[in-house]
Protein backbone atom coordinates (compact mmCIF):
# COMPACT_ATOMS: atom_id res chain seq x y z
CA UNK A 1 0.00 0.00 0.00
CA UNK A 2 0.87 3.31 -0.63
CA UNK A 3 -0.07 6.83 0.46
CA UNK A 4 0.59 9.77 -0.84
CA UNK A 5 -0.01 13.16 0.90
CA UNK A 6 -1.43 16.66 -1.13
CA UNK A 7 -1.33 20.00 0.82
CA UNK A 8 -4.93 21.62 -0.38
CA UNK A 9 -6.77 24.91 0.23
CA UNK A 10 -6.09 27.98 2.08
CA UNK A 11 -6.47 26.01 5.53
CA UNK A 12 -3.24 23.17 4.41
CA UNK A 13 -5.85 20.66 5.00
CA UNK A 14 -3.85 16.89 4.31
CA UNK A 15 -5.46 15.42 1.31
CA UNK A 16 -4.42 11.51 0.91
CA UNK A 17 -3.92 9.20 -2.23
CA UNK A 18 -4.30 5.63 -0.76
CA UNK A 19 -3.34 3.53 -2.95
CA UNK A 20 -2.56 -0.41 -4.11
CA UNK A 21 -1.16 -1.59 -7.68
CA UNK A 22 -3.24 1.50 -9.85
CA UNK A 23 -6.76 1.75 -7.29
CA UNK A 24 -7.07 4.16 -5.54
CA UNK A 25 -8.82 6.04 -2.65
CA UNK A 26 -9.55 9.98 -1.80
CA UNK A 27 -9.38 10.67 1.52
CA UNK A 28 -11.22 14.66 2.42
CA UNK A 29 -10.38 16.57 -1.22
CA UNK A 30 -10.94 19.94 0.60
CA UNK A 31 -9.90 22.12 -2.23
CA UNK A 32 -7.57 22.47 -5.20
CA UNK A 33 -10.17 19.57 -7.29
CA UNK A 34 -7.25 19.82 -10.39
CA UNK A 35 -4.46 19.76 -8.57
CA UNK A 36 -5.63 16.19 -7.06
CA UNK A 37 -6.69 14.96 -10.34
CA UNK A 38 -3.55 16.06 -12.28
CA UNK A 39 -1.36 13.81 -9.55
CA UNK A 40 -3.80 11.18 -9.92
CA UNK A 41 -3.47 11.09 -13.63
CA UNK A 42 0.36 11.45 -13.09
CA UNK A 43 0.53 8.97 -10.85
CA UNK A 44 -1.17 6.45 -13.43
CA UNK A 45 -4.00 5.50 -11.16
CA UNK A 46 -7.59 4.54 -11.04
CA UNK A 47 -9.91 6.29 -8.15
CA UNK A 48 -12.38 4.10 -6.79
CA UNK A 49 -14.20 6.58 -4.11
CA UNK A 50 -14.32 9.58 -2.19
CA UNK A 51 -13.73 8.42 2.40
CA UNK A 52 -14.57 11.57 3.92
CA UNK A 53 -13.78 11.92 7.59
CA UNK A 54 -15.76 14.67 8.25
CA UNK A 55 -17.90 17.42 6.51
CA UNK A 56 -16.17 20.77 7.50
CA UNK A 57 -15.61 22.67 4.47
CA UNK A 58 -11.95 22.26 4.29
CA UNK A 59 -12.39 18.61 4.03
CA UNK A 60 -14.88 18.21 0.96
CA UNK A 61 -15.01 21.08 -1.39
CA UNK A 62 -13.00 19.84 -4.57
CA UNK A 63 -15.91 16.55 -4.27
CA UNK A 64 -17.92 17.53 -7.12
CA UNK A 65 -15.23 18.10 -9.89
CA UNK A 66 -13.63 14.49 -8.50
CA UNK A 67 -16.57 12.74 -8.87
CA UNK A 68 -17.53 13.98 -12.44
CA UNK A 69 -13.89 13.61 -13.32
CA UNK A 70 -13.52 10.16 -12.15
CA UNK A 71 -17.80 8.98 -11.37
CA UNK A 72 -16.84 8.60 -7.73
CA UNK A 73 -19.08 7.65 -4.85
CA UNK A 74 -18.88 9.92 -1.42
CA UNK A 75 -18.82 8.36 1.67
CA UNK A 76 -20.07 10.37 4.45
CA UNK A 77 -21.22 9.57 7.75
CA UNK A 78 -25.28 10.93 8.01
CA UNK A 79 -24.48 12.43 11.36
CA UNK A 80 -22.32 15.41 9.26
CA UNK A 81 -24.69 16.01 6.35
CA UNK A 82 -26.10 19.12 7.83
CA UNK A 83 -22.65 20.41 7.92
CA UNK A 84 -22.09 19.04 4.40
CA UNK A 85 -24.78 21.15 2.84
CA UNK A 86 -23.67 24.38 4.96
CA UNK A 87 -20.12 23.58 3.72
CA UNK A 88 -19.86 25.83 0.60
CA UNK A 89 -21.62 28.81 2.71
CA UNK A 90 -18.96 27.65 5.83
CA UNK A 91 -16.04 28.23 3.43
CA UNK A 92 -17.36 31.51 1.91
CA UNK A 93 -17.59 32.70 5.50
CA UNK A 94 -13.99 31.85 7.36
CA UNK A 95 -11.79 32.23 4.07
CA UNK A 96 -13.84 33.66 0.89
CA UNK A 97 -13.34 31.04 -0.83
CA UNK A 98 -16.20 30.11 -3.18
CA UNK A 99 -16.89 26.69 -4.51
CA UNK A 100 -19.28 24.63 -6.43
CA UNK A 101 -22.51 22.92 -5.46
CA UNK A 102 -21.72 19.76 -3.56
CA UNK A 103 -23.38 16.42 -4.74
CA UNK A 104 -24.95 14.37 -2.69
CA UNK A 105 -23.04 11.65 -0.61
CA UNK A 106 -23.63 7.99 -2.18
CA UNK A 107 -23.09 5.85 0.98
CA UNK A 108 -23.36 6.17 4.63
CA UNK A 109 -20.57 5.25 7.09
CA UNK A 110 -21.42 3.41 10.36
CA UNK A 111 -19.00 2.28 13.03
CA UNK A 112 -17.24 -1.13 12.57
CA UNK A 113 -18.11 -0.98 8.53
CA UNK A 114 -15.88 -2.49 6.04
CA UNK A 115 -15.24 -0.80 2.48
CA UNK A 116 -13.36 -2.71 0.16
CA UNK A 117 -12.11 -1.39 -3.38
CA UNK A 118 -10.23 -3.88 -4.83
CA UNK A 119 -7.48 -4.60 -2.56
CA UNK A 120 -7.67 -1.61 -0.75
CA UNK A 121 -9.60 -2.05 2.97
CA UNK A 122 -10.66 -0.19 5.50
CA UNK A 123 -12.25 -0.47 8.45
CA UNK A 124 -14.76 2.62 9.50
CA UNK A 125 -14.39 3.70 13.30
CA UNK A 126 -16.76 6.31 14.67
CA UNK A 127 -15.33 8.70 16.85
CA UNK A 128 -17.99 11.81 17.20
CA UNK A 129 -16.53 14.72 19.00
CA UNK A 130 -15.11 17.23 16.84
CA UNK A 131 -18.20 17.07 14.39
CA UNK A 132 -21.28 14.84 15.48
CA UNK A 133 -20.10 12.23 11.97
CA UNK A 134 -16.51 12.39 12.09
CA UNK A 135 -15.21 9.10 11.79
CA UNK A 136 -11.22 7.34 11.40
CA UNK A 137 -10.10 4.90 8.48
CA UNK A 138 -8.19 1.86 9.61
CA UNK A 139 -5.93 0.26 7.45
CA UNK A 140 -2.31 -1.61 7.18
CA UNK A 141 -1.34 -0.28 10.24
CA UNK A 142 -2.46 2.95 9.53
CA UNK A 143 -4.77 5.59 10.61
CA UNK A 144 -7.02 8.49 9.04
CA UNK A 145 -8.24 10.63 11.93
CA UNK A 146 -9.23 13.77 10.11
CA UNK A 147 -9.16 15.89 12.48
CA UNK A 148 -10.51 13.90 15.84
CA UNK A 149 -6.60 13.25 16.13
CA UNK A 150 -3.65 15.89 15.44
CA UNK A 151 -0.05 14.12 15.72
CA UNK A 152 -0.03 17.29 18.66
CA UNK A 153 -3.30 17.91 19.57
CA UNK A 154 -7.06 17.03 18.87
CA UNK A 155 -9.70 18.61 17.16
CA UNK A 156 -12.14 21.91 18.08
CA UNK A 157 -14.59 21.52 20.22
CA UNK A 158 -15.96 25.14 20.86
CA UNK A 159 -18.32 24.39 17.93
CA UNK A 160 -22.17 24.56 18.81
CA UNK A 161 -22.58 21.21 17.51
CA UNK A 162 -19.35 19.81 18.82
CA UNK A 163 -19.03 17.81 21.90
CA UNK A 164 -15.44 17.29 24.48
CA UNK A 165 -16.98 14.58 26.22
CA UNK A 166 -17.83 12.53 22.95
CA UNK A 167 -14.19 13.35 21.70
CA UNK A 168 -12.36 11.85 25.02
CA UNK A 169 -14.62 8.86 24.46
CA UNK A 170 -13.43 9.10 20.80
CA UNK A 171 -10.36 8.92 21.98
CA UNK A 172 -9.95 5.80 24.41
CA UNK A 173 -11.50 3.80 21.49
CA UNK A 174 -8.66 4.89 19.07
CA UNK A 175 -6.42 4.03 21.95
CA UNK A 176 -7.36 0.83 21.72
CA UNK A 177 -5.10 0.44 18.32
CA UNK A 178 -1.64 -0.64 18.53
CA UNK A 179 0.79 1.98 19.87
CA UNK A 180 2.79 1.80 16.33
CA UNK A 181 -0.33 2.64 14.08
CA UNK A 182 0.92 5.36 11.79
CA UNK A 183 -1.97 8.53 11.97
CA UNK A 184 -2.62 10.40 9.28
CA UNK A 185 -4.64 13.71 10.22
CA UNK A 186 -6.53 16.29 8.69
CA UNK A 187 -3.37 19.06 9.23
CA UNK A 188 0.21 19.14 9.61
CA UNK A 189 2.77 16.51 10.60
CA UNK A 190 1.70 12.72 9.75
CA UNK A 191 2.99 9.61 9.73
CA UNK A 192 3.53 9.81 13.59
CA UNK A 193 2.70 6.68 15.90
CA UNK A 194 -0.56 6.63 17.75
CA UNK A 195 1.32 6.23 20.80
CA UNK A 196 3.23 9.36 20.39
CA UNK A 197 0.25 11.61 19.50
CA UNK A 198 -1.40 10.08 22.54
CA UNK A 199 1.79 10.76 24.61
CA UNK A 200 1.09 14.44 24.02
CA UNK A 201 -2.02 14.38 25.67
CA UNK A 202 -1.53 12.90 28.70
Amino acid sequence: MEISYLSVGQLATNCYLVSEEDSCVIIDPGADADYITTSILEKKLKPKAILLTHAHFDHCLACLELKLNFDLPIYLHSLDLPLYRKAIRSADHWTGESSLLLPNPDFNLEDQQTLKFDNLVFQVISTPGHTPGSVCFATDHSLFTGDTLFAHGIGRTDFSYSNEKDLKKSLKKINRLPGETLIYPGHEDFAIPLSEALFHLS
